[in-house]
């Protein structure tokens, strides 16, 4: 029926951005030459996926058709549109079951300004059309997209974003928050802000000012998403789940601190999130990572 699917990006574009991602009919075969982090069938189209919360800037392209619940394609009356949306800080969206063709961009950490002509923190719990940051341009792309296969649209929308960064400015700042992320993420949030700031030489609130301006959120707030994200590793049906002690495996307070934080991030708790048919890349990015906690390095930039 269709077909979830992240690629690697090309190696110019690696630093700015984790994967590009599509959704398309069943019948599409993937591009032949392209590296894939994952790729997902679906064959039921009954699954539910909410918008969870998320600490990073994600780019989307809806191309003109809508996969519905009884598994058909149908042509959409609105035309192709793009949007953007920033840093969440709790969940958006959380029904919703018709499924849009669609092609994104899922940007690194504190990376996406040099796509945008925005500021990060600008974006912070907002989705814009696309037009609000490339202007009349972006209608224009989306439709251009639109017209071509999957393999075309990943080109096309490669060739823009490496236009765009050779246009842009270096990052601003004295802290490598690409260091700093990357750790976080590892240690699945488990990490402290005196702990960072220390490494990177500064004092905590430099450190804070500087991860606000370039993420858009505080870095207590990242932490707590990188932490509900690695929990999202759970959302498997398992038959049972000691949930006291994963809540204390993954550093919670208690059980009842971990259900709060689901439900800020999520609209569903740990146990709905097991029962239920969900289905969203977080969780089938927590399911293959295997994390790992090396020293904390961080370097001025």
């Amino acid at each position: 029926m269709a077909w979830y699917r992240e690629f690697v990006p090309c190696q110019a574009l690696h630093a700015e951005v984790y994967a590009i991602f599509s959704f398309v009919p069943g019948s599409m075969s993937p591009p032949p030459d392209r590296s894939m982090r994952c790729e997902i069938p679906f064959r039921d189209p009954t699954f539910c996926s909410p918008q969870f919360a998320d600490g990073h800037v994600s780019m989307l392209f809806e191309l003109g058709h809508t996969c519905g619940i009884d598994g058909r394609w149908r042509r959409d009356a609105a035309p192709p549109r793009g949007s953007v949306t920033g840093p969440m800080s709790e969940v958006g969206r959380t029904r919703g079951s018709d499924r849009p063709d669609m092609i994104g961009v899922y940007f690194r950490p504190g990376r996406a300004a040099a796509f945008l002509g925005a500021a990060t923190s600008d974006l912070t719990d907002r989705t814009v059309g696309i037009d609000d940051v490339w202007g009349s341009n972006g209608v224009r792309f989306a439709a251009d997209l639109a017209d071509l296969d999957e393999a075309g649209r990943i080109n096309r929308l490669e060739s823009s974003l490496l236009a765009l960064l050779s246009d842009a400015p270096p990052p601003t700042g004295t802290i490598d928050m690409t260091a700093v992320t990357a750790h976080i993420l590892r240690r699945r949030g488990r990490v402290t802000i005196e702990a960072m700031a220390d490494a990177a030489g500064v004092s905590r609130q430099h450190f804070s000012r500087q991860f606000r301006e370039r993420l858009g959120i505080a870095p207590k707030l990242y932490c707590r998403l990188a932490r509900f994200h690695s929990g999202l590793a759970h959302a498997h049906g398992q038959a049972k789940i000691d949930w006291a002690q994963t809540a204390f495996d993954l550093g919670y307070a208690d059980q009842s601190h971990m259900i709060a934080e689901f439900r800020q991030f999520s609209a569903l708790t740990p146990q709905a999130l097991v029962s239920g048919h969900w289905f969203h890349p977080f969780i089938e990015r927590a399911r293959r990572t295997v994390s790992k906690a090396p020293a904390l390095q961080v370097h001025h930039a």
